[in-house]
């Protein structure tokens, strides 16, 4: 009778532990989704600040009214994001960084918004004043240095919790095989059971974490992995200190695709472009999707002019064939190159954006920046 009450008692032990332990489980998915949740309103808010920022650079290059509603679009998409934040986070430090970037916002949207109204009265010069006072670019840099510690912290809980939850399975499985001999049956269902609910957190939490860095409708990498790549060039990791050029690329005609054809087409349009330039790149190079018909394309080791034109032709040939599709698209392209280690990779990029918007004004194709090495290069 003493070992039928060891083996009811330890069934009853047993029975405790698992409640328990599946309600520490439960918590640790709960903080899981939260983070994960966090992480994609943070990378909501960034989207919508830099979509209506993108469309007031083309408000302000053509004067055409026809790029204003992504700046609507975008300015609604980072408010409600912000709000849903406001919401979301309850800590006093996350409260306090969240301040920041509200202000920050506020004066990113309000810059923008006054640089349209300068345009629409035909203030141009005086527009080009408020853009030159580069609060609205600190504000910009501001925001993502805060959403991106945001998004780091939550990544943090995210990984703990999962931590958490495997040093958990790990001791429920432990505590079950003790008494194996005894409820073999109860702890192979239990055990089961337990490794199904964890293999769906691993698997949650791995798209949630691919998500985060990856941009949802070409797959290609987004802002933030591009920027990820760029601290690993800058730190010197992943290259010999040799040249890296970047080519800042925007899809001509994709606004007429969207608005004679339908967003469904323009998406479709958008997913043949990224997987044709995925398709003439290097292997060791870079492409992110950056904005709604931008990509940045980051190429370490092109040692010679050639090379750039080779790469920037390739770029340009593979995308003509879509005409047959589509409505005429094509591409402009502007390159930076960075000889030596001493450039930023980040000022590197504003070159290569800044002569894109050269090669857009001349009617497409590919520019250099002015002060590029790589006009020098053989």
């Amino acid at each position: 009778m003493l070992i039928y009450a060891v083996i009811v008692a330890a069934l009853v032990a047993c029975a405790i532990a698992a409640v328990l332990q599946a309600h520490a489980v439960i918590e640790d998915v709960d903080l899981v989704n939260d983070a994960s949740l966090l992480i994609k309103r943070s990378n909501a808010l960034l989207s919508g600040v830099e979509r209506a920022e993108t469309s007031q650079r083309g408000f302000l290059l053509t004067g055409s009214e026809i790029y204003l509603e992504p700046f609507e679009n975008g300015s609604t998409k980072a408010l409600t994001a912000l709000q849903e934040l406001t919401h979301s986070l309850h800590r006093p430090h996350q409260r306090e960084a969240l301040t920041k970037i509200t202000a920050d916002v506020t004066t990113k949207l309000d810059e923008l918004a006054l640089t349209i109204d300068l345009q629409r009265r035909g203030q141009h010069d005086d527009a080009l004043k408020v853009v030159n006072t580069n609060a609205g670019r600190d504000a910009m840099d501001r925001i993502r240095v805060q959403v991106s510690k945001l998004a780091a912290e939550c990544e943090a809980r995210r990984a703990a919790g999962l931590a958490d939850e495997t040093h958990r399975v790990e001791l429920t499985g432990c505590a079950f095989a003790g008494l194996l001999l005894a409820v073999a049956a109860m702890l192979a269902f239990a055990f089961r059971m337990q490794k199904r609910a964890f293999r769906g957190v691993v698997r949650g939490t791995e798209r949630m974490s691919r998500a985060a860095y990856r941009d949802a409708l070409t797959g290609l990498p987004n802002r933030r992995e591009l920027d990820r790549t760029l601290d690993h060039l800058q730190d010197g990791a992943g290259d010999d200190g040799g040249p890296v050029t970047a080519l800042f690329i925007d899809l001509d005609g994709f606004k007429s695709v969207n608005d004679k054809l339908g967003h469904a087409t323009g998406d479709a349009l958008l997913r043949r472009v990224a997987d044709l330039l995925r398709d003439v790149t290097r292997s060791g190079d870079t492409l992110a999707r950056v904005g709604g018909d931008e990509f940045v394309l980051i190429a370490p080791g092109l040692r010679s002019r050639h090379e750039i034109d080779q790469l920037c032709n390739r770029l340009l040939s593979a995308v003509r064939p879509l005409a047959d599709d589509f409505l005429p698209v094509g591409l402009s392209i502007g390159t930076a190159t960075r000889a030596a280690a001493g450039e930023s990779l980040g000022g590197l990029l504003k070159r290569a954006d800044t002569a894109m918007y050269e090669a857009k004004r001349a009617g497409g194709g590919y520019r250099f920046s002015d002060t590029d090495p790589a006009l020098a290069l053989v």
